[in-house]
């Protein structure tokens, strides 16, 4: 029996798909000849100088973790044995086959499947083996050399032989191959100040001069349009006015100029206020198909190249923020999309990956890679002044309780470039209104996040004005992911603060970003690298002042979190951080404590020996009323064994000070 934890004991099952089970009850498995997949479990988490010793004594690599203290190594018997009699190991057993396939897996054919393999493994000999089973069509994606995984893609007509490719020593993991799905629906003012006839940043000279968004869309941009058009001789290049790199040159289509509009499009030789400009219209564009993430019969093959090495090409670039206004598949469930994201976002500081919600008519739940931890996953209003209703968007949370959608933004009756039908040869400049979808407001999002990055980069923070001796040259992506979430307003049209429906709700950059000639609010900022971040069981305490209870006091926590692994990608789980505030006056408030009703944190006597939200990694304190005086803020990193990089952002009517 697998059950439930006793209350009070530890938990030891592992949890791996089809049901977490306990490695020390499990029935005893014989350890087959050769190096198999082979879980290792602790009886406690190890020390550094204890994985130092693991890893010199019997090659362990204890890079695949498993909730709870396991690893996954790939070990012969006599390896097995020894480090089954090594005092600190709990259990160790062969990986159960049936754990290596995701539930999502159809019971019919033929199925296109993914293949996660060891980074050992020969991908040709795995290749061999698959197409002695019947496997056909099969693809390598090999991102072993800048750090990612080695993957197959594959087609197997016989449903029976999932089995049989589980079987396989080198294969951990088997998923259905991902299906794409495009999410559709003055925008670019509404988020920057609720009002249309204001925009306060860009009033400021922030319209994105030097920054780079990537794209991944269908098809990409017709350059003969006039809001990415460049003076002769008009090709993509570091110099070109709006496209550094278009990875697919001469690919396009509609769904991408869409998107690429809202978010920079910017009429050549207009040098008044186009009504139509993208919300960072000075921005510059890195453009790739996403035909480039499907399996592609080429003369020598199959080629499919992974989220990940996209993700990177466009980093590559200059892209530091990526809009991916498209899902995947048809269930909601955390996979190798999700996996690429979260691996990507955690090994790049300073990247952030911004992506769509499910349009309602398009399915019941929001999906991949929307769905990953460090993702910013956005929902879409209707157009002002309606702006404060949802116009698009599923309701939330994740299978494993997060909250998604993030945030909210405008999505609706946005007017934008497009291609006529049929394509004209030569300029145009045709544009036109799209209807209500999460991939405008996502686009809305992407250029509303390379605003506050440029903000940064300018040395407005924290005096609300340029400074050269104030630039933060690599603002990360937790920061500008933090900065957009502590902007949100309430939504009007659904009950309870934060849901479900509309997460924190829409954007209004006014709310946080400070400007000294016309903001009431200050800003206070944390941005904190992995290699200053959190340890493990480390309290970090931070301070600031409340000048006065006129202004609400909100606290915005983001952390980024680790991939899920191979084998819990059913379970994902975060490595959780202890949000605690403590007020003036001795109170407590707590990260996502929230009174549903008001729409405000609970104030608590004393702090709970549990925190209430042990599963999100975006958390917040809002308090109406702050009493003055100084304010504690306290962390505490309970997840994982390495550090944990963070951003902490606070607005209100508070003294600019470090945290």
């Amino acid at each position: 029996m697998t059950g439930e934890p006793v209350r009070g004991s530890r938990d030891f099952r592992l949890m791996v798909a089809p049901e977490p089970f306990d490695p020390v009850e499990a029935r005893p498995s014989v350890m087959a000849a050769g190096q198999q997949a082979t879980v290792v479990q602790f009886a406690a988490l190890p020390s550094e100088p204890d994985i130092a010793r693991l890893k010199a004594s019997y090659g362990l690599r204890l890079d695949k973790f498993i909730p709870n203290l396991a690893y996954l190594e790939r070990l012969d018997t006599a390896t097995a044995d020894r480090v089954r009699a090594d005092f600190l190991v709990r259990a160790v057993t062969p990986f159960p086959q049936a754990s290596k396939l995701a539930p999502t897996i159809p019971a019919t054919g033929p199925l296109d499947l993914t293949m996660v393999l060891f980074e050992d493994s020969d991908p040709a000999a795995v290749t061999a083996a698959l197409t002695a089973i019947g496997a056909r069509d099969i693809a390598t994606t090999d991102d072993r050399e800048s750090g990612g995984r080695l993957r197959l893609h594959l087609t197997l007509d016989d449903p029976s032989r999932v089995a049989q490719a589980a079987a396989i020593d080198d294969v951990i993991w088997i998923e259905p191959e991902p299906e794409f799905t495009l999410m559709d629906a003055g925008a670019a003012r509404v988020i920057q100040s609720g009002d249309p006839s204001s925009g306060p940043v860009w009033i400021h000279n922030l319209h994105g001069e030097d920054q780079v968004i990537g794209m991944i869309d269908q098809g990409g941009v017709d350059l003969d349009h006039c809001f990415f058009a460049d003076n002769p001789p008009n090709k993509p290049g570091p110099n070109h006015r709006k496209v550094v790199r278009a990875f697919n040159e001469g690919v396009v289509g509609t769904h991408f100029m869409w998107m690429a509009g809202i978010i920079a499009g910017d009429q050549l030789g207009f040098s008044g206020n186009h009504p139509n400009r993208g919300g960072a219209w000075a921005a510059k564009l890195v453009t790739r198909s996403l035909g480039d993430l499907k399996r592609e019969k080429i003369s020598t093959g199959f080629m499919v190249f992974s989220l990940e090495t996209l993700l990177k090409a466009s980093s590559d670039e200059g892209a530091r923020v990526h809009n991916l206004s498209w899902a995947t598949g048809k269930v909601a469930a955390y996979d190798v999309i999700a996996q690429d994201a979260d691996r990507f976002s955690f090994d790049h500081e300073e990247q952030l990956l911004v992506a769509a919600g499910q349009n309602v008519e398009q399915g019941p739940e929001n999906l991949p890679p929307g769905i990953a931890f460090n993702t910013l996953c956005v929902a879409a209003t209707k157009a002002f002044p309606d702006h404060m209703s949802r116009g698009n968007g599923v309701n939330g949370p994740t299978p494993d309780g997060r909250r998604k959608p993030d945030l909210m933004a405008v999505g609706c009756g946005i007017t934008t470039s497009t291609i006529p039908t049929p394509p004209p040869k030569g300029p145009f400049c045709d544009v036109e209104t799209i209807a209500c979808g999460c991939s405008a407001a996502t686009a809305n999002t992407s250029a509303a996040a390379a605003l506050v990055r440029q903000y940064f980069q300018r040395g407005f923070y924290p005096a609300g004005e340029p400074r050269p001796d104030k630039v933060i040259k690599q603002p990360s992506g937790a920061l500008i992911k933090a900065v957009l979430l502590n902007s949100t307003v309430r939504m009007t049209d659904h009950p309870g603060y934060p849901n479900d429906i509309t997460g924190w709700g829409i954007i209004q950059l006014d709310r946080t970003l400070f400007f000294k000639d016309s903001s009431t609010r200050r800003l206070i900022v944390k941005d904190v690298p992995k290699s200053a971040g959190l340890r493990m069981d480390e309290t970090r305490t931070s301070q600031f002042f409340v000048n006065s209870g006129t202004e609400p006091l909100k606290i915005t926590l983001v952390w980024v979190n680790r991939p899920s692994s191979d084998q819990n990608m059913p379970h994902p789980r975060v490595d959780a951080i202890r949000f605690e505030v403590e007020d003036s006056q001795g109170n407590f408030y707590m990260g996502n404590d929230f009174d549903g009703i008001a729409g405000v944190s609970r104030k608590l006597a004393t702090a709970p020996a549990n925190p209430p939200d042990a599963i999100n990694n975006v958390q917040m304190v809002i308090v109406q009323q702050p009493t003055p005086g100084t304010w504690r803020i306290r962390l505490r990193q309970s997840g994982h064994r390495e550090k944990q990089r963070y951003a902490l952002v606070v607005s209100g009517d508070v003294l600019v000070d470090e945290l």
